[in-house]
């Protein structure tokens, strides 16, 4: 039986990874991707009307070495997923999550060069810093949408 994190998002797409190692969240772990369904990405599925697809959630330490992640990634926390929506730009998604005043910690909305996915992420260990970043095809961030 699948394990569900919400209705729509399942604990296996939150720890799907290409490495070969291994990538098993612990409970406090699998509570923060609980979370982070329940508050941002289930209202922004239903706000967008179709299904958001989690292409990188849960991060191992060794996964998160492995795929050269930021020494500090909230993706290691479970605090953390790469999402895309089919037929949507990631700016278009960025711009939902901050439109819907969602309790999000951080976005990032990378141009299709960098994977045209969006980072967000959701923390109830501090106030959410509510963060926008763009991460333009010629490298590094900006602020902003």
């Amino acid at each position: 039986m699948t394990m569900m994190l919400s209705p729509h998002f399942s604990l296996a797409e939150f720890q799907v990874t290409n490495t070969g190692l291994p990538n098993v969240a612990g409970p406090t772990a699998r509570s923060r991707m609980t979370a982070l369904c329940h508050e941002v990405l289930e209202p922004l599925r239903e706000d967008l009307g179709q299904p958001v697809h989690v292409t990188s959630g849960y991060r191992s330490r060794e996964v998160n070495e492995e795929v050269n992640g930021s020494k500090t990634s909230q993706h290691m926390a479970g605090e953390a997923a790469d999402i895309a929506v089919d037929g949507a730009p990631a700016r278009d998604i960025a711009a939902a999550i901050v439109r819907l005043g969602l309790p999000f910690d951080q976005v990032i909305w990378y141009d299709p060069e960098r994977g045209g996915h969006v980072h967000v992420s959701y923390t109830s260990r501090w106030n959410p810093r509510r963060q926008v970043l763009h991460a333009p095809a010629a490298g590094g961030y900006t602020e902003g949408l």
